[in-house]
Formats: C-alpha cells, structure tokens, sequence
C-alpha cells in the first residue's frame, strides 16, 4: 500500500502492455481475492454439514500452486476477479482503508470457526481444489507475493 499511494495517478494506472494490468488493477484482485474467499468460507459454514473432512491430498493443491507461482505460468484469473472484465477499481486510497477492514473480518471469521473446522476442507481454489483454512491463507500469502513481484514488474 505505501508503494500504491506514492504513485501518481498516471504511475498506478499505467499498462505495460494491452491487456495487462496496472499496478493498481493487480492490487484490487489480490484485495477482490481475499475478499471472495472470505465471503465463500461464510457460504460453506452456513451449511457445514457439507463440509468434507480433512483429506492429505488437499496439500496437492498447495503445491500446485507454489509451483505455478514459482515457474511465472501464467493461468487466467477466474472471471470475478479478473481486472479485464467490469471490475471496479478502488484507488490506492479506498485499498488503503478497505483492505485492513476486509483482512480484520477474515482474521475475526477464522478465529471464531478454525476451532470447529479448522480440519475441514471448506475453501475451494478453483484451480487446486478444496482446501482448509490454513491452507486457504498459505495460498492467500503466496497470491500476494506472487501479485506484489508483478506491481513491481509493472512499475519498472
């Protein structure tokens, strides 16, 4: 964020390339990720009898996605939270005050249910399949690292 706010406008909504993104794009689907988790965790626990339990090939999943991360393939987001579609852009300034609310009410959310489903597998990547929370948040850190090398790819 101190990065996005020292930008000017032009800097943070700046494309390298058509149809890339800019700086800020990339920001708002890492904060429309997390935010689209969350809200997909609340839906699952609203029925947890549907919740499968705890399987070890879950950790595949992660794997798949640090090796992705690690290699720069590139996949397409899923459409809700591409930056190409009809997505709104907050400015660097409403990520500023957003984004900790949204973080603040996943840590409260997860708190409140890892006791009780910790173990389950109530996230799903829709690429690397059903995950626990823990390894929900393992996927989160690395989607934003991954994000935050390209917003610094995107500014050089």
């Amino acid at each position: 964020m101190q990065q996005l706010l020292s930008l000017t406008e032009e800097q943070y909504t700046k494309k390298p390339s058509a149809g890339s993104w800019s700086a800020i794009e990339a920001a708002n689907h890492v904060y429309l990720s997390e935010k689209l988790s969350l809200a997909y965790l609340k839906k699952k626990l609203s029925y947890p009898d549907t919740l499968a339990p705890f399987h070890f090939k879950s950790w595949g999943g992660v794997v798949l996605i640090k090796l992705v991360f690690g290699t720069g393939y590139k996949w397409n987001a899923p459409e809700t939270i591409d930056m190409r579609h009809q997505q709104t852009v907050l400015s660097p300034e409403e990520l500023q005050v957003k984004w900790p609310q949204q973080r603040q009410e996943m840590i409260s959310f997860i708190e409140s249910h890892h006791a009780s489903f910790g173990s389950h597998l109530a996230y799903r990547h829709p690429y690397a399949g059903r995950m626990t929370m823990h390894q929900m948040l393992i996927f989160l850190n690395d989607h934003l690292g991954h994000h935050m090398k390209q917003i610094d790819r995107i500014l050089k």
